[in-house]
């Protein structure tokens, strides 16, 4: 398996703090697992890669999340955040945190968070392309 699609710890740490998750090195070894038997049946395409590579820094993944979820559902980075929320809602403690964490002010900040992603998405994108282009030239 290419070292590229595995969920290092480095990008685990920014998933559970982007869902506001416990860690837990077992469930990223589940991930793991999961991914390396994902990845024998299904192909990466191009969009899957351009994705990949742009997860750099934390902010990343909010645009990330925002054009999974609406654009390409069936991405192979969808398919990473949608594995990391599962196999922590199926873990007790996390899943009480979520529960605990849930409140209207939490629910508030997160609409404020998407009306900014939503509006500042298209400069994201453009500049995560003009990025890629420049490392192809060099």
């Amino acid at each position: 398996m290419n070292k590229v699609f595995t969920i290092t710890v480095t990008e685990y740490s920014k998933y559970v703090k982007y869902f506001s998750l416990i860690a837990n090195s077992q469930l990223l070894e589940i991930a793991n697992f999961k991914i390396k038997n994902y990845l024998k049946d299904n192909s990466i395409s191009n969009i899957d890669l351009f994705l990949e590579n742009s997860n750099c820094y934390y902010y990343d993944i909010f645009y990330l999340d925002f054009f999974s979820k609406f654009f390409f559902k069936k991405s192979f980075i969808r398919f990473k955040l949608n594995l990391i929320v599962a196999l922590h809602e199926s873990d007790y403690e996390n899943f009480n945190n979520m529960i605990n964490n849930s409140t209207v002010t939490k629910i508030l900040l997160d609409i404020l968070k998407f009306a900014l992603i939503f509006i500042t998405s298209p400069l994201w994108l453009i500049y995560k392309l003009l990025k890629s282009k420049i490392k192809e030239i060099k």
